[in-house]
C-alpha cells in the first residue's frame, strides 16, 4: 500500500507529539542537585496533634549585596492553633511589567511569622528562564523562611516594590488549614514525589491558587491569566474576596507597599510588627 508522502509527514509529527507529551508527563526531577546556595537545604514539617515542628527554617541575610549571602537555619515549633493572621505578599519584579513573586505568611498569636514561598530550585550557575520554566528545567520547592529573610531581601536589596496585604478567609479555621495544606506539600515535594516548576500552571501564583481552591473548590478559575502574568495577581485576588480590604487595587498597594518603611528600620529584630505598624 503507497502511503503519501504528506501522510508520512502527518504520521512523523504525531509520533514526535507523543514522544514528546510521554517524555514531558512521565519525567521526574531528581532531589539530587549542586544547588544553589539558598535553596539547597530543604524544609520539612513533622506534625504532632495541633502542634508541628518546621526544620531547617531559613532565616538568611543578604549583605552588601545578595550575592553576599549569610546563611541560617532554625528549627521551630509552630501551634497551629494559634494563628493570628494570614498575609499575603506581592513583589512585582522591577524589570518587567507582567511578572510577580508571590507568597504567603502566617502571623502567629506570640509573635512569630512564618512565610512559606513556592519558588523555582535552581542549581548554582543557572539563571530564571520564563522559556525554560515550561521545559522541565526547575524542580518546585516550597521553602519555609523567617519572614525577615524573604521581605527584606525583596525590599531593601532588591528595591522591588513589595505589598503586603491582609487576607480574608471564609473561615478562621481555614488559616490552619491552609497551612496545614502547604506544609504537607512541601513534605511530599522534597521527599517522595517531587515535580517540575511551569511558568504557566505550577508557578508560585497558580500554586497558592491550588490551596485556595482545596478549601473552597472554584474560588479561583485555574483559566485565570492574572495566574500567569502574575504582576496583577494582587488584583486578582482583591476580585476573588481574597484580601482584607474595601479599597480599589490602587489605593490598597499604597496603603500596604512596606518599602519606605523597611528602608527606614532596616533589620531589627521585630522586623514584621514594625513594618506592618503604618
Amino acid at each position: 500500500m503507497h502511503i503519501s508522502r504528506g501522510k508520512k509527514t502527518v504520521f512523523a509529527v504525531v509520533g514526535l507529539l507523543m514522544i514528546f507529551l510521554g517524555w514531558y508527563f512521565l519525567d521526574k526531577p531528581s532531589l539530587k542537585g549542586d544547588w544553589q546556595e539558598q535553596l539547597a537545604v530543604i524544609s520539612t514539617a513533622e506534625f504532632k496533634g495541633n502542634q508541628v515542628i518546621v526544620r531547617n527554617v531559613r532565616n538568611f541575610r543578604y549583605y552588601p549585596t545578595e550575592a553576599d549571602m549569610h546563611p541560617n537555619y532554625y528549627d521551630k515549633t509552630y501551634d497551629l492553633n494559634q494563628i493570628k493572621k494570614v498575609w499575603y505578599v506581592t513583589e512585582p519584579f522591577n524589570e518587567n511589567k507582567v511578572a510577580a513573586h508571590t507568597f504567603v505568611s502566617f502571623e502567629f498569636n506570640n509573635g512569630d511569622f512564618l512565610a512559606i514561598s513556592v519558588e523555582a530550585r535552581k542549581t548554582k550557575g543557572q539563571k530564571y528562564s520564563t522559556l525554560k520554566g515550561m521545559l522541565h528545567s526547575y524542580p518546585l520547592v516550597y521553602v519555609a523562611a523567617d519572614e525577615r529573610d524573604v521581605v527584606l531581601l525583596r525590599a531593601n536589596l532588591r528595591k522591588d516594590k513589595v505589598y503586603v496585604y491582609p487576607a480574608k478567609l471564609e473561615k478562621p479555621e481555614n488559616a490552619k488549614l491552609l497551612l496545614t495544606d502547604m506544609l504537607k506539600e512541601m513534605n511530599r515535594l522534597t521527599t517522595t514525589d517531587p515535580v517540575w516548576y511551569n511558568t504557566l500552571f505550577a508557578n508560585c501564583t497558580s500554586r497558592i491558587a491550588s490551596h485556595v481552591n482545596r478549601l473552597t473548590p472554584g474560588r479561583i478559575s485555574a483559566f485565570s491569566w492574572q495566574l500567569w502574568l502574575t504582576s496583577s495577581a494582587d488584583e486578582l485576588a482583591l476580585k476573588r474576596g481574597l484580601l482584607d480590604t474595601s479599597l480599589p487595587i490602587e489605593k490598597a498597594r499604597e496603603k500596604y507597599n512596606i518599602n519606605a518603611t523597611s528602608e527606614r528600620i532596616g533589620d531589627v529584630p521585630n522586623y514584621s510588627t514594625e513594618i506592618r505598624k503604618n
